[in-house]
């Protein structure tokens, strides 16, 4: 890999990222939440826009899957992957594998899963924790993610929180940070020791309403993108 002077560290840009949505904010908590969240989203996608076109330019190539060397018979459910995992989506290093084969690879080399440049940085601060969730029929909601105090406490130790819809594999992501705005004390429902629900609604499918803890109170809605989930790493 080309040598290059490195100017700011990641963990300097962060700070700065911070500080700048800080700026923006200021003393507006819902305000800091959208700047968070808009900055988040973007990068995601800007990630996902690179991933797509590696992608399509493998599979249009006439690759075959790098852990079977077997041909793929369709397009659906082909995943790419990293051969460096210390380095990101490009064409020299990128291969592409079946679904069942990218998960046979990782099972048998479970160090590959390390994506962090930092070697000395604890493995799961950049780790994703998904929360899924079954398909309601009959009912007003489609989804429901019951969060319950315990997982407040554990998602302290992740970056992004992963709500899976079990049934169609599309998932939207949540920085840690921002999804603690909305599980609130104030929030909290009668359920077990005082959880929180997160639903979506038929009528409101590209946002996650979040439940009030009180009758009096209203949903809250959060717009997300949602996207298939296939992993690619």
């Amino acid at each position: 890999m080309k040598e290059m002077e490195v100017v700011m560290r990641p963990d300097e840009i962060l700070e700065k990222v911070r500080g700048l949505i800080g700026e923006c904010a200021g003393d507006d908590s819902d305000r800091r939440f959208y700047v968070n969240r808009f900055v988040f989203a973007r990068l995601q996608l800007d990630e996902r826009k690179t991933k797509v076109a590696v992608k399509k330019k493998l599979i249009e190539s006439g690759l075959k899957c790098a852990y079977c060397e077997k041909a793929f018979e369709e397009i659906s459910g082909i995943h790419l992957h990293r051969v460096n995992g210390d380095r990101g989506y490009s064409d020299d290093n990128c291969a592409l594998m079946h679904s069942d084969c990218h998960t046979k690879y990782h099972r048998e080399n479970p160090s590959s899963q390390r994506n962090s440049t930092n070697k000395d940085e604890p493995a799961e601060a950049m780790a994703i924790l998904k929360k899924e969730s079954k398909r309601y029929e009959g009912k007003r909601f489609l989804y429901w993610w019951d969060i319950s105090p315990g997982f407040l406490e554990t998602i302290g130790r992740y970056e992004v929180v992963e709500f899976v819809k079990k049934d169609t594999r599309e998932k939207c992501s949540l920085p840690v940070e921002a999804l603690k705005g909305f599980l609130t004390e104030e929030r909290q429902t009668t359920r077990g020791s005082g959880n929180w629900g997160i639903r979506i609604f038929a009528e409101r499918g590209n946002e996650l309403a979040f439940e009030p803890g009180r009758k009096e109170d209203k949903y809250l809605f959060l717009p997300v993108v949602w996207f298939d989930e296939e992993r690619e790493d």
